[in-house]
């Protein structure tokens, strides 16, 4: 069930940022925590943001000792990345960044089908045959502490600089840098692999008084917006300085790609690198190898950057039909247990380099946690995905359960897990019985948190007012996690005159003026909307390469039933008090209403005024301008 919950302007709502930025913008601020111009300016403007310094970071300057002193003694270093965008970007910002040094340098990076994230001993053997003597992991290795320690007994010294959860306790490495070791308000807290493996470049070349490292942010758009960090503080910052140097990056595989993808001259947004950028990095990485990805990063061979994109293509539209395939699969397992708290479903056949994919998309639709394992008869084994919802964390989920796990690791919202076969069906009732108790025991109502309310009851040129609603909104650019792209909600549509079904029957489509607002995949619903004769639709607004912006349905409802408000008494009275310290109410027998806020909607207001049915108002905010 999907659950609207309609948001107020919180009584931190600041008329000076209404003046400065409008009042869209200034609701949005607000329920985001910001209060202040300062602070506004801060969120909106990179130039107005102080970055924190990577000297935050425990084991930092640990770890640059120890890279320069394997300058001076002209050691080999390997680079050991992960198989995720996060884990490439991560590598080829280090290569980048190590390479002036004259370092030895070499990476590697687990195969997703057959190895799982962060080290492994085999691997590590011959890593130590090859002649390394440091490893630098980067978006792994903090939950591999037997790992490390082998490494240790082979003369192998490990810097490890990831972001997932800390195990207690810490392995025994060199330099375990963290943001989770920060305190729970630090700006640098949501970094993601790439961003540490940033700020240990940014905190060398500092050192070696080299020009700062700037060059490396096209990879930290990248990577912070494909692996889905939250984008406040430290992280906002990042992307914003980096989404530029991304739309004008000089790597030559990346240049291509973009090249191939967004049309010329157009700025980067966080949705284009999040949708049509970050997938076709991931695709090879599910599919094939992600070594690819890294050297499609790094490499200065314009014929072969060519040949790595057409790659890159290709691997996408069967990652695309691959993911199909599991989504499909995973549907009818999931329709037969459509009232569980939680899903945790296995298939024969299903590919494990698309089920987190798949299990994201499921839980979008079913709106509870989702853990889909792909399992492989010939090695008696799954490899599994798992994806969260607010509140749920997966990670002490799958600790839980952890004695029936061959591997796990991960955060709080996603997660991957290996499990024998022979554990499989205990596995799926333990987790589904962890997760529930997690919810509460009941499968949570899908909530739509919708930021701005539009009755077309009340507005004349509803499309002019969405024109400058996506004006206002655009300064919060980039979107993502921590900072969503806000829903609108439009109150009483005329069914009749505007619902329409595509001529195929699959989609349904609202227009307004010359704007077509899309409900894909929704089209089986019309027969039943079209019987109500109001309806209230959640959208969105996102840039569109055809015209400034386009509308999205996330949700179609019927109006509910709103009484008409009645005409309050002729007596209505109006105590002003705006501006002033106190306030004195002279007699509460009267019907009373007192506003701190003026309503956000004309409708709020009479809404009020029909349930109270006041024969007072007071007026008592301290804001001076009451003029809109």
């Amino acid at each position: 069930m999907i659950t609207w919950e309609f948001q107020p302007i919180p009584a931190t709502y600041n008329p000076e940022l209404v003046q400065t930025y409008g009042k869209y913008t200034a609701k949005i601020l607000a329920l985001r925590g910001i209060e202040t111009l300062e602070l506004a300016e801060q969120f909106l403007d990179p130039e107005q943001y102080i970055p924190t310094p990577g000297a935050d970071l425990p084991d930092l300057e640990l770890a640059i000792d120890r890279i320069l002193l394997a300058r001076d003694r002209e050691e080999k270093v390997t680079i050991w990345g992960d198989f995720d965008c996060d884990g490439v970007t991560s590598t080829a910002l280090l290569l980048t960044a190590l390479a002036p040094l004259g370092l030895d340098l070499d990476f590697t990076i687990p195969l997703r089908g057959s190895e799982s994230h962060g080290l492994n001993l085999n691997r590590l053997a011959q890593i130590a045959q090859g002649g390394t003597t440091l490893i630098i992991t980067v978006d792994c290795g903090v939950a591999n502490g037997t790992e490390v320690d082998q490494a240790k007994t082979l003369g192998i010294d490990v810097i490890i600089t990831d972001h997932h959860s800390l195990p207690d306790p810490l392995p025994q490495a060199l330099a375990v840098i963290n943001p989770l070791r920060l305190p729970e308000d630090h700006a640098l807290r949501f970094l993601p692999g790439v961003g540490v493996a940033y700020k240990l470049a940014e905190a060398l070349y500092q050192r070696l008084g080299w020009p700062d490292a700037e060059a490396l942010l096209d990879l930290v758009a990248l990577g912070i917006i494909a692996d889905v960090a939250v984008l406040q503080r430290e992280c906002r910052y990042l992307v914003q300085r980096g989404l530029p140097v991304l739309t004008q990056t000089t790597r030559l595989g990346l240049k291509h790609l973009l090249e191939r993808v967004i049309p010329e001259g157009e700025l980067l947004s966080g949705q284009d690198v999040g949708f049509r950028i970050a997938p076709k990095v991931n695709a090879i990485g599910r599919l094939d190898d992600a070594r690819l990805a890294v050297e499609l990063l790094i490499t200065t061979d314009a014929l072969r950057a060519e040949q790595l994109v057409d790659r890159f293509l290709e691997a996408n539209e069967e990652r695309r039909e691959r993911t199909e395939e599991v989504v499909t699969a995973a549907t009818i397992l999931a329709e037969q247990r459509a009232d569980a708290p939680a899903l945790v479903l296995a298939g024969v056949g299903w590919h494990g380099g698309v089920v987190g994919i798949a299990a994201s998309r499921l839980v979008e639709r079913y709106g509870c946690p989702v853990v889909l394992i792909a399992c492989d008869p010939l090695k008696e084994e799954g490899y599994g995905s798992a994806r969260s919802i607010p509140g749920v964390n997966l990670a002490e989920a799958l600790e839980a359960v952890g004695p029936l796990l061959l591997r796990y690791g991960g955060h709080p919202m996603a997660a991957g897990l290996g499990v024998k076969l022979t554990n499989l069906e205990a596995l799926q009732l333990a987790l589904t019985r962890e997760l529930t108790q997690r919810l509460g025991g009941e499968k949570p109502d899908r909530v739509l948190r919708i930021a701005i309310q539009l009755d077309l009851k009340l507005l004349k040129d509803p499309v002019a007012e969405l024109e400058t609603i996506y004006g206002q909104l655009a300064r919060l650019e980039p979107f993502g996690q921590g900072n969503p792209r806000p829903l609108i909600a439009l109150l009483h549509l005329d069914t009749k005159r505007y619902l329409k079904v595509h001529k195929s029957g699959k989609h349904l489509y609202v227009q307004l003026g010359r704007q077509y607002f899309w409900y894909w995949h929704q089209g089986d619903r019309y027969a039943d909307l079209v019987k109500y004769p109001l309806l209230d639709l959640a959208i969105e607004l996102v840039p569109d390469s055809q015209a400034p912006w386009q509308a999205r349905i996330k949700d179609l409802r019927p109006s509910p039933q709103t009484p008409v408000p009645a005409r309050p008494s002729a007596r209505l009275q109006v105590e002003d008090y705006r501006g002033q310290l106190a306030l004195a109410i002279h007699d509460l027998e009267q019907p009373t209403l007192v506003l701190d806020q003026w309503p956000y909607l004309v409708l709020d207001l009479a809404q009020k005024l029909h349930q109270i049915q006041p024969e007072v108002i007071y007026l008592c905010a301290q804001s001076a301008d009451w003029s809109q």
